[in-house]
Parts: structure tokens; C-alpha cells; sequence
């Protein structure tokens, strides 16, 4: 009889961002030894690592604090959970990816890559010089502002965004200050990543407000 132990991880590459994919097999994994993920770019992502308990060592790279996160997993979490057990960034609580059944981790995967194409449809990305790299320095400020860690300096988290070809502008609605995103090239993106959160400097003059909680994005 043929036994298939196996777990799927998903997770973003902290060079490139990419969320690729990689099946685990049990008999991949002796005990002690160690199994290096890395992305199709060729930077590593993460390292695996079976013990005598046979628990799971899993440390990952961030692309959020640039910091290499571990966990400890059970073997029941590890190869039979039932679900989609998730990887963040312990600093930012920003998701970094997942782990789970192989059908799962595809299911969830195809689910970003149709939340992103809807976004991209509806911004009508194919105006930007580069419509996937707009794409996700969206997905990022996103996620900040999810984490209310999207704010200007005078208190107010009601942020406005205007696209532009290569750059993305904050714009506090209550006292009008701006800040411009670099969107243009892979540099700009990993500068963006490594942002735990984004604070326009107020306009000089404006009262503060802290009581506005909402975040237009």
C-alpha cells in the first residue's frame, strides 16, 4: 500500500514577493535533517526541519521586518490538520503565507490570483507602466492599512489614493497632506515591503484629529 504523508506551504519570497507553492512529503524530511525552500527566483524562503519528536521546525525570512520568523509545529498541525494553518510576520501581523492540504493551499491560491485580477480590472491597471508591480505595492498598503497602521501625522486614518503610471499617492482627507509611493520598479517594491506602516506628515496649521477611525483604500 502506498502512504502519502504530505503537506503543501505557500509562501512569499522575501526578495521577490512571489507566492509560490511546494509540496512536502513526510519521507522528504529524515529526522534532523534540514530542507531549504527557495523561490524560482533562487533566494531562499525558508527551512524545514523534522526532530526527534518529530515536531516541525519551520523558519521563515519576512518580507514585512526582514527578520526570519520560527515556529514549532506538531505533527498532527503539520500533516493532517484539516485546514489552512497561516504564516505571518510576528512584528506587523501582516500574512505571509499558509500551509495546509495540497487541494486547500490551490484553492486559497486561486482565490488571491482572482481578488487580484478583479482589483486589476477594476483600476484599470493597464494604464500603469508596470500593472503587476502597481498591482501588489497595492496589496501591501493594503495590508498595512488593514493593521490601522496606514495614518497621518495629524490623527486621521481617512486616507484617499490616487493612481498614477508609475506612483501611488496618499492623501489625508483631513488636512490634505500628501505622500507619494514609488511604484516603478522592484526596488521600489522591496522599499515598500520593508514598512511596518505609513504616516503622511501633516499640513501645518490643521488641528489633530484622532477620532476618525475609517480608512478609505
Amino acid at each position: 500500500m502506498l502512504i502519502n504523508i504530505s503537506t503543501t506551504i505557500a509562501l512569499s519570497c522575501p526578495a521577490c514577493g512571489r507566492l509560490e507553492r511546494e509540496k512536502i512529503n513526510i519521507f522528504e524530511l529524515p529526522v534532523a535533517e534540514t530542507k531549504k525552500l527557495s523561490c524560482s527566483c533562487g533566494a531562499e524562503k525558508a527551512a524545514l526541519q523534522r526532530q526527534a519528536n518529530n515536531y516541525l521546525g519551520l523558519s521563515y525570512f519576512c518580507l514585512h521586518c526582514d527578520q526570519a520568523h520560527k515556529l514549532l509545529i506538531s505533527p498532527q498541525k503539520f500533516w493532517y490538520s484539516k485546514n489552512l494553518t497561516s504564516l505571518s510576520c510576528k512584528e506587523t501581523g501582516l500574512n505571509l503565507g499558509f500551509f495546509g492540504p495540497s487541494k486547500l493551499v490551490e484553492n486559497e491560491l486561486e482565490k488571491v490570483k482572482k481578488d487580484l485580477e478583479l482589483m486589476a480590472e477594476e483600476m484599470g491597471l493597464d494604464d500603469f507602466k508596470d500593472p503587476d508591480l502597481m498591482l501588489q505595492a497595492l496589496d501591501i498598503i493594503h495590508d498595512i492599512a488593514a493593521e490601522q497602521e496606514l495614518y497621518c501625522e495629524c490623527g486621521s486614518h481617512d486616507i484617499n489614493i490616487e493612481l498614477f503610471s508609475d506612483k501611488i499617492q496618499l492623501i489625508c482627507n483631513n488636512c490634505g497632506s500628501q505622500l507619494d509611493i514609488a511604484a516603478r520598479s522592484e526596488t521600489d517594491l522591496q522599499k515598500l515591503r520593508q514598512l511596518n506602516r505609513i504616516e503622511l506628515q501633516a499640513v501645518q496649521g490643521k488641528s489633530k484629529n484622532s477620532l476618525d477611525p475609517w480608512i478609505n483604500i
